[in-house]
């Protein structure tokens, strides 16, 4: 297969042809087999230690792909991925969407004979690159520099597609497993999951045992901790109320300059909203909830006008437990304090949405079957942690009730949403054995 992306080594002065990476990947693998438990392991690690670099080139046509969101379109990258099952031998996929230009993706294998379902999931849309000024490459051309693979979504996660579709396609190759695998690839995760996870679940499309979203793992080194929590997100402003007159006389008159109370009011939420919280201790969320005060502001109309009116939206990352009406409540109590200390301070809240955090009990077989294949791949066991954000989990655990693990995918956190956002180059390759191997150990540990 042609090697489409571009490689630049860091030796100046020293030509060099393009590698065939599929060796390294190769040499990376070639001990895994001997730490294996079964026949049917081996098999499909060697199924994906041949097709080690056909996955990174895999993973290189994703980044090619736009699918930026917003504005939001899906189409081409879901006839790429389309594309690459058919080619694999995976028959049973479809498209689904609830608007044309927004489809998900969804795949099956089934094994021979009954079992448990276990489900593969990651969103196939990315966050727009921003400036492209601070991108050191094009962020539509996937680059190799030393070892990372350079490119918008990368990390964040298309590697992770790249490999559950290799995943699914060794499963298949290896016929005979319990149970079955399903993939859901999902439009609109960037922008709320309105028309990808949320839809889907409220439509019934979703159906497994147990799922496994591939959303980066680490947050200080890659492939850090398997997440069992998806940290929840609540959405809000607070509208600040002043008064609006003609600027030339606002030293003559009483007025209230709202800009001002805003700014005043965001340095006391800074301070003190957390202290108001309601929440209780999360062995996974040791930090507890996390307060983002002023990810938006706007105040006044123009020149020539005293501000009346400024508005400061805000976000708490909520942990399991925390509830929309207690969070509700104790945004009103800090207002309501707030007020009560400054007569001239009118503020009023305005809720956007609020989406609960999930949990999988770390008792779930699915938590030691990655775990353990995760050490033999990578030669470290993760730590299980919380994710940071709030994931598809949100829809895939608490709309569709099954079980899920939040975050555990190639790829390094920080990097995402960021300019030069990047992963290690054998990430997907590394992404599609864990899943793989992880989804097999699974299947057969659970058979009935």
């Amino acid at each position: 297969m042609h090697k489409d992306y571009i490689i630049f080594v860091h030796h100046p002065g020293i030509a060099s042809d393009l590698p065939d990476l599929a060796t390294p990947e190769a040499d990376m693998f070639e001990t895994i087999p001997s730490r294996l438990n079964t026949d049917a392991e081996r098999r499909v690690a060697a199924y994906l230690t041949e097709r080690a670099d056909e996955i990174l080139e895999f993973t290189c046509d994703l980044i090619r792909t736009n699918s930026v969101n917003p504005p939001g379109d899906e189409s081409e990258i879901s006839t790429v991925i389309m594309k690459r099952l058919g080619e694999l031998g995976i028959d049973d996929a479809s498209v689904l969407s609830c608007e044309p230009t927004r489809p998900n993706v969804m795949a099956h294998i089934d094994g021979d004979r009954p079992g448990q379902t276990l489900m593969l999931s990651g969103h196939i849309d990315t966050k727009p690159p921003g400036n492209l000024d601070e991108w050191r490459t094009d962020p539509f051309e996937p680059t190799i520099i030393d070892d990372q693979l350079i490119g918008l979504g990368s990390g964040d996660m298309k590697a992770s597609i790249a490999a559950m579709v290799y995943a699914a396609a060794a499963l298949r190759d290896l016929g005979s497993f319990p149970g079955r695998l399903s993939l859901a690839l999902t439009a609109d995760e960037e922008n709320g999951s309105t028309v990808g996870s949320k839809w889907l679940a409220s439509a019934g499309h979703l159906n497994a045992d147990v799922c496994v979203i591939g959303e980066p793992g680490g947050v200080h080194a890659e492939w850090e901790s398997i997440h069992l929590v998806s940290r929840g997100a609540a959405l809000f402003k607070i509208v600040v109320l002043g008064t609006q007159m003609h600027s030339s006389i606002s030293d003559q008159l009483p007025r209230v300059n709202a800009t001002l109370k805003m700014a005043e009011l965001a340095l006391k939420m800074d301070r003190e909203l957390r202290s108001y919280l309601t929440y209780d201790d999360h062995p996974y969320c040791t930090m507890g909830p996390t307060v983002n005060v002023g990810v938006m502001a706007e105040a006044g109309v123009t020149y020539g006008v005293y501000p009346g009116r400024a508005e400061i939206a805000s976000d708490i990352r909520t942990i399991p437990g925390m509830t929309e009406a207690q969070v509700q409540a104790d945004l009103q109590r800090f207002l309501d304090d707030a007020m009560a200390a400054d007569p001239e301070l009118d503020a009023r809240l305005e809720w956007n949405l609020m989406v609960e955090a999930s949990e999988i009990d770390a008792s779930h077989p699915i938590v030691d079957a990655l775990a353990d294949i995760a050490e033999v791949v990578l030669e470290q066991r993760p730590r299980l942690e919380a994710f940071p954000g709030a994931t598809d989990a949100a829809f895939i655990q608490r709309a569709a009730g099954i079980p899920c693990i939040a975050s555990f995918g190639p790829g390094f956190l920080p990097r995402a949403h960021s300019p030069n956002e990047s992963l290690r180059a054998a990430g997907a390759a590394e992404a599609a054995m864990i899943y793989a191997l992880g989804a097999l150990r699974y299947l057969a540990q659970t058979a009935t």
